[in-house]
């Protein structure tokens, strides 16, 4: 019997820097294959499962053993199936494990008489009594690493990741991407490893394969008797399906580790976007992080953020502002807004958490940041410079779900709905979903709900949420009927 503790094995294979992917239970059936003269049968628990591992455990006839909530881990299930084998006469195991948790398993079956062979993944990440265990000769229980069945092979490195990375902070620090160098962009993306070398050439042939440009005929001019339209050219982040992949990453990794003041070891970052991950996803996204300044690792091998203000990540920031324009915007059946009315309205409700959500400083370096990604854009109307909510692929995903929502509870606008209920569809309606439209767990969730009451688009109170009658939750409501 081959029992795999999937999560544990993949943890502890990212921690060492080392890949998690399929060539590794290739090799974990082969060695258990040839151990039992071809008379096997074998299961591997996981909460998620990459579809590579999945079709390896297909073609092995692996039994998959998934695991649905935390009060279901990976050592009671395969405690359980252990148990359930051993009554039934099964004396040779291979346990493909590094947690403490099963030590009370190892001793059981040890105690019963199985042949048991514990492989773990890390040797550093093992417990003081399963080492003691392990490390004690004894008859019919062995133990080895998992390096001595399989090759452990390093991520593939690829700074596609620092390099959008690069452009999406100095997005973020309001530098816009176009026209003269004025805030040293070059110097920056420079010193983070992003460009070779800060010749302005290197700088517009780059830009030229990341950005697209997009021409305004509109665009806000001062003139002398107030703001009139001109051309000009916008130059934002080409933004596929595969980089905003590459942004959501980012954008977790760095709110994860911001709550975390003490930092995480690699292998504690494993969830979300990562959590089926072979470890390339994660290497990327730590190595653009670092590269770009915003993490660093400390002596004990965590990394933590140099950067507080990214508490609510990149992505968040963008969305309320995109929110609260077009929410208001749909109010007054209007294409624009006046410019400086944007800032007050975010400041009704502030952005993202905590007692300086409504800070003007911070407010204001919002609303730059979103001018500078194309979330919004200033245009002349009536000779006066007016903010334009934008099509940009940074908050489609936003819109999609806020339009997914209000479908959902369209008969239910104007009554208390208990946030449990609202929080138990949106992880209903993305489970087993690679691409998740509400987000990949609870911290994911209460944001989006976050964005809706701080725009006026829903109310917050008592454990219950209101969800409000909109222009905007109309319009979206009516493409799907």
């Amino acid at each position: 019997m081959l029992l795999v503790d999937w999560e544990n094995l993949a943890g502890a294979l990212i921690g060492r820097g080392k890949v998690a992917d399929r060539r590794v239970v290739d090799d974990l059936w082969e060695y258990a294959y040839r151990q039992f003269g071809g008379q096997l049968q074998a299961h591997m628990a996981a909460a998620k499962f990459d579809p590579s591992i999945v079709k390896a455990m297909r073609e092995h006839m692996i039994e998959r053993n998934d695991v649905q909530s935390t009060k279901e881990q990976a050592d009671i299930q395969l405690t359980v199936l252990a148990m359930d084998y051993l009554h039934q006469g099964c004396r040779r195991f291979i346990l493909v494990t590094g947690d403490q948790d099963f030590l009370p398993l190892i001793l059981r079956m040890h105690r019963d008489g199985s042949e048991l062979m514990v492989v773990y993944g890390d040797p550093s990440r093992l417990g003081v009594e399963l080492q003691r265990t392990l490390d004690d000769p004894q008859p019919g229980l062995g133990s080895g690493d998992i390096g001595a069945i399989t090759e452990l092979r390093q991520p593939r490195r690829d700074t596609g990741s620092r390099s959008l990375l690069g452009l999406l902070e100095l997005q973020r620090l309001g530098i816009i991407l176009g026209g003269p160098d004025r805030a040293g962009r070059i110097s920056k993306l420079a010193r983070w490893g992003v460009l070779e070398n800060e010749d302005e050439n290197t700088y517009w042939a780059f830009v030229d394969g990341m950005c697209e440009k997009i021409v305004r005929t509109d665009a806000a001019k001062k003139t002398a008797t107030g703001w009139g339209p001109q051309n000009a050219t916008r130059t934002y982040i080409d933004l596929g399906m595969d980089r905003y992949a590459e942004v959501r990453a980012i954008d977790y990794a760095i709110r994860v580790l911001a709550a975390r003041p003490r930092g995480l070891p690699l292998a504690g970052l494993r969830s979300g976007p990562f959590s089926a991950d072979d470890g390339s996803l994660l290497t990327r996204t730590i190595d653009a992080l670092a590269s770009v300044e915003l993490v660093r690792r400390g002596a004990d091998s965590a990394y933590a953020v140099t950067e507080p203000d990214l508490v609510a990540g990149y992505l968040e920031p963008l969305w309320r502002v995109y929110a609260a324009v077009s929410a208001e915007s749909y109010r007054r059946q209007v294409r624009t807004l006046p410019y400086g009315q944007v800032e007050s309205l975010l400041g009704r409700g502030g952005i993202g958490q905590g007692p300086d959500r409504r800070a003007a400083g911070r407010i204001a370096a919002t609303v730059r940041y979103a001018s500078a990604a194309g979330v919004i854009d200033a245009v002349a109307v009536n000779e006066r410079r007016h903010a334009m909510a934008t099509n940009s692929a940074f908050c489609r995903p936003f819109e999609h779900a806020y339009h997914e929502f209000y479908r959902a509870f369209a008969d239910r606008l104007g009554a208390p709905i208990p946030e449990q209920e609202i929080l138990g569809f949106m992880e209903e309606r993305d489970r087993d979903k690679s691409e998740p439209v509400f987000g990949f767990d609870k911290r994911d969730r209460h944001r989006v709900i976050r964005i809706l009451v701080q725009s006026h688009l829903a109310a917050q109170r008592d454990g219950f949420v209101t969800l409000t009658r909109s222009r905007w939750g109309e319009a979206g409501a009516s493409l799907r009927r």
